[in-house]
């Protein structure tokens, strides 16, 4: 299965932002194996050299650990995962209320879409 990925972004931080994403989620908590390097690579269709990337930047990260004869592991702490998840979520609003300001729409023409999608969700 290759994934789309976007030509704006490198593919390695692509990478990265998919393994986030599942841990910011609970899909992979702490203690859970990350699939190899090799396995990711070829789901993907990528060069394994980019998921090794990936994967050290995580590290780097102390989101995950490498354990030389076992694998790698999440580790990232609640602390760290409500920290991330404050940061993406920062990052999305400004996004949207720059979309939304460059349509023309208020604040309160905003945030009562918000409500209604909301609800209707």
């Amino acid at each position: 299965m290759n994934h789309a990925f976007s030509y704006d972004v490198p593919i390695y931080l692509q990478i990265m932002e998919i393994f986030i994403g599942q841990i910011l989620r609970g899909e992979r908590a702490r203690g859970d194996q990350m699939p190899a390097v090799r396995e990711v690579a070829m789901i993907y269709g990528v060069n394994p050299n980019t998921v090794q990337r990936a994967f050290a930047e995580m590290d780097r990260l102390e989101l995950t650990r490498s354990e030389r004869t076992s694998g790698r592991f999440v580790v990232a702490s609640d602390e760290m995962i409500r920290a991330l998840r404050a940061e993406q979520s920062k990052e999305a609003i400004r996004e949207f209320i720059g979309r939304q300001k460059a349509l023309g729409m208020s604040c309160d023409e905003t945030i009562d879409m918000i409500r209604k999608g909301w609800i209707d969700e």
